[in-house]
């Protein structure tokens, strides 16, 4: 059986802290920039006359200067930096709707992640050619020419093209999706992106790793099935190996509604080693894979205190000092 997490009751709630913040300031940013380009353009109607005049000219309204613009060369750096920032405000709106329709289960954000970096990539090209065309350059000629050029690009970003078809494949064959936590080239971690070129990992610690998709040969998830753990402990090597079964067969139970995050039932092995300290007993039991350390601590901690409460000994590393007699 395999736990089924708690889903987040909205988009906001299924984001990240960072993601949170990334987003506030992306929204911030695109409104500033809403603003004062909302502002500038209409400082004439708002009154401003004399900084109207100066930055549009005599008597010319802004949004006039604006329409004007567009059919007819203008302040080549002033239409490159509008160009950069409509480039930005889409991505932004685009991959916030893409956010909003596919956040609901691991594999539509798996997808949706998947296309929005084909759209990051896709704004990307299309500024990079208004720039261009802004700065004279013919690109209707470059576009018909780049069939020339296309074996030659080809033969220079093999691998590029290679991380992009591992990366449609890696979707569509469903080898992980986002959340998974997964092993990659002895990486372990959550999946936080699955890109057109390369997919990151992060580790428990916040590490994040980018690995190219074509470099991708061998994964293992951990997170399709619950995962079973096994949890030693060591109890003092003259202790009645029988009372101690019979008192763990009465408290499993208890420590079972004490550990909600195991799935299915705690289970006794038995005697897994003798060791110089003293014997060692094993159990057995199931989990989410986010949950495996946890449930250990929480399990020998659980065990701790039975064997306190039946006065049974738990062995652990102790250090005497002799004090010599002068």
């Amino acid at each position: 059986m395999i736990k089924k997490l708690q889903k987040p009751s909205s988009w906001w709630n299924a984001q990240t802290p960072k993601q949170k913040k990334a987003f506030i300031i992306a929204l911030v940013f695109s409104l500033i920039i809403l603003f004062l380009c909302c502002f500038v353009l209409t400082t004439k109607e708002l009154g401003l006359t004399a900084i109207s005049n100066y930055l549009f000219g005599e008597g010319n309204s802004g949004w006039y200067w604006l329409a004007s613009k567009l059919f007819s060369d203008g302040i080549v750096w002033l239409e490159i930096i509008a160009i950069i920032a409509v480039a930005f405000m889409l991505s932004f709106i685009v991959n916030l709707i893409i956010g909003l329709i596919t956040w609901r289960g691991k594999r539509s954000r798996t997808i949706g992640s998947l296309f929005k970096s084909l759209i990051k990539y896709a704004i990307t090209i299309v500024a990079i050619g208004f720039i261009l065309r802004v700065c004279g350059v013919d690109v209707a000629s470059i576009v018909a020419g780049i069939g020339i050029i296309t074996l030659i690009i080809g033969l220079g970003c093999q691998s590029l093209i290679n991380d992009i078809v591992s990366g449609v494949f890696l979707v569509f064959d469903d080898f992980f999706d986002v959340g998974d936590i997964v092993v990659i080239d002895g990486f372990r971690g959550t999946v936080i992106e699955i890109g057109l070129r390369s997919t990151k990992i992060q580790d428990w610690a916040g590490n994040i790793k980018g690995i190219s998709n074509s470099q991708i040969v061998t994964v293992t998830n951990l997170s399709r099935e619950a995962t079973s753990i096994v949890v030693n402990f060591t109890i003092g090597r003259d202790e009645d190996v029988e009372r101690v079964e019979a008192i763990l067969a009465e408290a499993l139970p208890k420590i079972q509604k004490k550990l909600p995050k195991v799935i299915g039932k705690i289970s006794y092995i038995g005697v897994s080693s003798l060791k110089e300290s003293g014997i060692e007993i094993a159990f057995s039991m199931s989990c989410d894979e986010n949950d495996r350390y946890q449930v250990n601590r929480d399990m020998i901690r659980e065990l701790f205190l039975v064997m306190k409460e039946n006065n049974i000994k738990v062995p652990f590393n102790q250090i005497s000092v002799v004090e010599e007699k002068k």
